[in-house]
């Protein structure tokens, strides 16, 4: 992000010239404040409803941080209001969304920034310490400035490889996320576990830009934006914090890394962490990231088909093997991954996220009392197969309140239901048993689940359960009348432009070399596994073949036609970041809004049936989410925020999602392609480091850095022009002829437009001569002198010159302005007969005149007058005309 911008410190409106507008404007609906590096900004700033509405009114004004934009809108706007900043040197074409509160948002936004922020926190000067261009605040300050709770105290536990209270520790508590420093090394840890303690210790402690002085710990503003994802920015009058606000972008753009705070070698170190493994054996990885509504990155390894088994003309199947490399088709960015659970999120919880924003849906209704769930009651229970009290699955008691469980339960997985009833399994299912090909065919699916018993009394216990949105799909259904994939494919992926994400690709005409594989022998785990037999004694049905472009899931696949709630849907990495960033804009994407904020950020609220704990939840409604308190969810460790949520699939998929990094993660795999070496579920592919997922996103999260220089060193002053006066030229005359401001080149070559005045206190306009002004920079805060030397100014020769003879001509008798010798118009060149008064020009050209000005001595200092009566104001108003035009005109000019 840029922090570095030149800010006029003093503000104009019309009405500080005494211009009253012609009519009182309308109250804002969206008030834009906008600053680059430039004295006078100009952002072109634009706005619009989500429907594309233009405002009814703009009004562009300065104020003290840049430019200002107010646009207002008819009626009330109770939906998301679009802006852009055209002039924006990275991010002109970047439609972002705010929301207004009581009718009205304003937002603080910086050139080259895709964030939005709310008002400036001012950090008070005597806070900041300046060194190696850097600037840093101590740790005890910023509990005023962005609430951080800090404590010094011993290391509880081994860090950094320091043993047990052996070392000083900073523990900084900002939100649900805290802290840990090194305050004597100048190491970090972020949220810090002990899963994290156990595995990736490379990944859990990094360098932080700080160092101690006597009782307090400093850290750099590059620190402070990297640790608490805040924005700084250095004002030309001091340091400024900005918190940001939520923003919704409304398309994901390619953008280069390093423009949203990453560090692309350290981004880049992903490629050859994961091809490694994929040459030691490993499976197939495809993965994308965004930040900032800005995709990152996006990649893919490995091979999607390695094995596969054959068939024979009479069916035989034989087992599979590895491929010859020729044969072995390569993972793709376009490659479909099966995504396993994360079907739950991004197909049903966003079904179901959309009915409660459309108000079809209430979540606190009962299952039993929607039409054609009128059998799932405590009556109706069959205990059967492995479900049996006392039996194999697990069941030690007769539990009831099937009747109480609502749809809210469901969603927190506290319904009480079996986890997985394993219904395609003759042997397992019992009379539970059931199968089907056709997706259309939900009534055997639907008794078969009002039967089954519960595993736990409802809401006494927390148990993930694939059976908990098999129901919330077929409800998707019930409710809409269309099959759930027919559903989703109309309400989003079609309108969302996602032509990869689908149920069934094979049916949809997908070349299956597009699509990863996943297990190797159908879902026999290598021969280890059977679904029963028949009563005539045949095996039940069961797939043996290598699995591409059918969902693996069993449930999903036989009993429910490869169309389900909670397993099924096919995805690629790209398509992926639009979804993630769905959810991270609030349900709004490319000019809709697909379900509203409010709904989406109760789905993602932890839950804990004691209120208590709910500092250790990990779920809220159908998501997985970050605890605050406690171990976490596993895969939300080494990186992500406590605010992060997403989900995990069993066929070895990720998605995290980020708001306090306002970044999303998604990784794709297909680890269950690989032979079965621990019998049933211990897969080859899955004893890599890339099929435990976390360490991947931990890599990303390694990656992010803040802006390391916050100071640029003057270097030079450019030349000023030499000028001539007459005798009798007053200081302020001068003042006016000198310009107000000259260029200062910095030592890395830039060069800043900087205000000078000018020291002409002792300046004495009666002697002739040549005099050497110098001039006192007005130089903003990030421009320092370098190291040890005194402070630039700037220079400027003023020749005063001496009085002229007088004329020898005799006085005309003529009234000015008759046109007579002596008596002629006004700059006619002839001279007059009498003598002519000091410092006047005797050829009559310039009577009156500043020499080489051209500009009438009364006008300067009528002119300087009104320049120093407005604080320069009139100087700002032409900078901001001419960079208009120049905009205008299509070329930016500064």
């Amino acid at each position: 992000m840029g922090r570095v911008a030149v800010i006029m410190a003093s503000s104009l409106t019309l009405s500080g010239l005494g211009v009253a507008p012609a009519h009182a404007a309308p109250d804002p609906t969206l008030t834009v404040h906008y600053t680059d590096s430039t004295p006078s900004p100009v952002g072109g700033v634009t706005a619009q409803l989500l429907d594309g509405t233009a405002p009814t009114s703009t009004e562009v004004t300065g104020d003290a941080y840049g430019e200002t934009t107010r646009f207002a809108f008819d009626g009330d706007v109770d939906g998301p209001v679009g802006f852009r900043v055209t002039a924006d040197s990275v991010f002109g074409d970047d439609l972002r969304y705010v929301r207004p509160e009581a009718g009205s948002a304003e937002v603080w936004v910086v050139d080259g920034d895709p964030r939005a922020y709310g008002e400036p926190i001012a950090v008070d000067d005597a806070d900041v310490r300046v060194q190696d261009r850097a600037a840093y605040l101590p740790v005890s300050s910023l509990e005023g400035y962005l609430d951080v709770r800090s404590q010094y105290g011993r290391n509880g536990y081994r860090f950094d490889g320091a043993a047990t209270g052996t070392i000083d520790i900073l523990t900084m508590y900002r939100g649900r996320d805290y802290f840990e420093i090194a305050v004597d090394t100048n190491r970090i840890g972020s949220n810090v576990t002990g899963n994290m303690l156990n595995a990736y210790t490379d990944l859990v402690f990094d360098d932080v830009d700080g160092f101690r002085d006597g009782d307090d710990y400093f850290l750099s503003l590059s620190a402070i934006e990297r640790i608490f994802q805040v924005g700084t920015l250095v004002h030309p009058e001091g340091v400024l914090l900005l918190e940001p606000q939520h923003v919704a972008h409304d398309q994901l753009a390619e953008a280069d890394p390093a423009s949203v705070g990453f560090d692309p070698a350290k981004l880049d170190e992903i490629d050859a962490y994961v091809q490694r493994q994929v040459d030691d054996g490993g499976p197939a990885v495809a993965i994308s990231v965004t930040k900032d509504g800005k995709l990152v990155k996006t990649g893919a390894w490995g091979e999607a088909l390695r094995y596969s088994t054959s068939t024979a003309e009479d069916g035989t199947v034989t087992p599979a093997a590895e491929l010859p490399e020729a044969e072995q088709i390569p993972a793709a960015t376009d490659t479909l991954f099966d995504l396993a659970s994360n079907s739950k999120m991004y197909a049903t919880n966003y079904a179901i996220q959309r009915l409660v924003s459309e108000g079809r849906l209430d979540l606190d209704r009962t299952l039993q009392s929607f039409p054609g769930w009128e059998g799932f009651t405590d009556a109706n229970s069959d205990y059967t197969g492995k479900w049996t009290v006392g039996g194999p699955g697990g069941i030690p008691a007769v539990y009831t309140g099937k009747e109480t469980v609502t749809i809210r339960d469901i969603l927190h997985h506290v319904g009480g239901m079996i986890p997985d009833p394993e219904y395609p399994n003759r042997a397992s299912a019992g009379d539970l048993w059931y199968q089907t090909d056709d997706p259309d065919d939900r009534a055997g699916i639907v008794d078969a689940i009002s039967r089954t018993p519960l595993r736990y009394a409802p809401r006494t216990v927390f148990a993930y359960s694939d059976v908990d949105f098999m129901i919330l799909g077929l409800l998707v259904e019930q409710i809409t009348g269309q099959r759930l994939d027919v559903y989703l494919d109309a309400e989003f992926y079609g309108p969302l432009g996602l032509e990869d994400t689908m149920y069934r690709p094979l049916a949809a005409g997908v070349d299956p070399d597009r699509i990863a594989a996943t297990e190797l022998n159908g879902n026999t785990r290598d021969g280890n596994v059977s679904f029963g037999a028949l009563d005539d004694g045949t095996p039940v049905p069961m797939r043996e073949y290598t699995l591409r472009g059918e969902v693996h899931d069993e449930k999903a696949y036989y009993a429910m036609g490869g169309v389900a709630g909670h397993a099924g849907l096919f995805s690629t990495a790209p398509d992926m970041a639009v979804l993630t960033q769905l959810m991270l804009n609030g349900g709004v994407y490319g000019g809709h809004e697909y379900f509203a904020k409010d709904v989406a950020d109760e789905f993602v609220t932890p839950f804990s049936l004691n209120p208590a704990t709910v500092g250790s939840a990990t779920v809220g409604l159908g998501w997985r989410v970050h605890s605050q308190n406690a171990a976490a969810y596993y895969y939300f460790n080494w990186g992500p925020s406590r605010s992060t949520y997403g989900h995990q699939g069993w066929t070895g998929t990720l998605t995290v999602i980020d708001p306090l990094h306002q970044m999303t993660i998604t990784i794709l795999t297909n680890m269950r392609h690989s032979p079965v070496v621990s019998p049933p579920n211990g897969f080859a592919g899955a004893n890599y480091p890339v099929a435990d997922l976390a360490p991947l996103s931990g890599l990303v999260y390694r990656a992010l850095v803040g802006e390391s220089t916050d100071y640029v060193v003057e270097s030079s002053v450019s030349a000023v022009d030499p000028i001539e006066v007459e005798v009798g030229t007053t200081a302020d005359e001068v003042a006016a002829a000198l310009p107000a401001e000259v260029d200062v080149t910095d030592t890395d070559g830039g060069v800043h437009r900087v205000g000078v005045t000018w020291r002409l206190g002792e300046f004495d306009g009666t002697t002739a001569g040549d005099v050497s002004i110098a001039g006192d920079l007005a130089r903003p805060a990030w421009l320092v002198p370098a190291e040890g030397a005194e402070p630039l100014v700037a220079s400027a020769a003023v020749t005063v010159r001496a009085a002229t003879d007088p004329g020898t001509g005799e006085p005309g008798t003529g009234e000015p302005g008759t046109g007579e010798p002596g008596t002629g118009e006004p700059g006619t060149g002839e001279p007059g007969t009498g003598s002519q008064p000091a410092g006047s020009d005797p050829s009559g050209a310039n009577a009156g005149d500043l020499a080489s000005t051209g500009f009438p001595v009364a006008a300067w200092s009528t002119l300087a007058a009104l320049i120093l009566a407005a604080g320069g104001a009139l100087a700002v108003i032409g900078l901001r005309r001419r960079a208009r035009g120049a905009i205008a005109a299509g070329d930016r000019t500064e």
